[in-house]
């Protein structure tokens, strides 16, 4: 891979070429370890979603349950979009690697997000994510894991999708848990799951729900 890409700028241009496509689809579901986070948080939680995309079906969800929301993505076009399918949800046009938030949040979400990440954009995004959270708050992250045991993850990280190019990484559990655990992030419940869509093919989910509970992240 390129060093000097920016995969930021990358993505953002991907996305906002797919916004109306993805819009028309779903591509979105629930599974065990989203509504384990949505139980687990108290009643009018703020929740903050990384990558909050069309703000269907997450936003809608949040805000039904009661819950406070934000909803941060790099792609104006799915911003747009979201605005016009969840008008009561509040969306902010924001790189996730640029969150500057400070304990302020019960819940984290992430739903295939931080696989738009490179190893050293994931760590510091997992350090913005810890900040963010309030003592005892929750993260759900969803991402792939690799289809090879051993591969080479990263190699041909860049890829067509819905044909447009795009970097995903895909992460194991040991490099998430060693990323999240010295950040006082408890690990409560991995969830995995095969999907297979024309877009994106056949993908293996892994998804974890983590507690803030080290007091390290305090001095962070």
């Amino acid at each position: 891979m390129d060093k000097k890409l920016n995969i930021i700028s990358l993505n953002r241009k991907a996305w906002n070429n797919v916004a109306v496509r993805y819009n028309n689809a779903n591509y979105s579901k629930l599974n065990p370890a989203i509504e384990f986070f949505s139980r687990e948080l108290p009643e009018r939680a703020f929740i903050l979603d990384l990558f909050s995309g069309t703000g269907l079906p997450f936003a809608k969800l949040f805000l039904e349950k009661g819950f406070n929301y934000l909803g941060v993505d790099i792609s104006s076009q799915m911003i747009k979009i979201a605005q016009k399918n969840v008008p009561s949800a509040k969306f902010k046009e924001i790189s996730m690697t640029n969150l500057k938030y400070d304990k302020e949040f019960d819940g984290v979400f992430s739903h295939y997000s931080m696989l738009l990440l490179n190893p050293h954009m994931f760590k510091d995004v997992a350090k913005k994510v810890a900040k963010s959270l309030k003592r005892n708050g929750l993260f759900y992250l969803s991402l792939n894991e690799p289809r090879v045991k051993d591969a080479d993850l990263d190699e041909d990280v860049i890829c067509k999708i819905m044909g447009e190019t795009m970097y995903p990484r895909a992460y194991t559990e040991e490099e998430i848990l060693n990323i999240s655990s010295p950040l006082g992030l408890k690990c409560l419940k991995i969830y995995r799951e095969i999907q297979n869509s024309e877009e994106f093919g056949t993908e293996y989910m892994i998804a974890l729900v983590f507690e803030k509970i080290g007091l390290t992240l305090d001095r962070l």
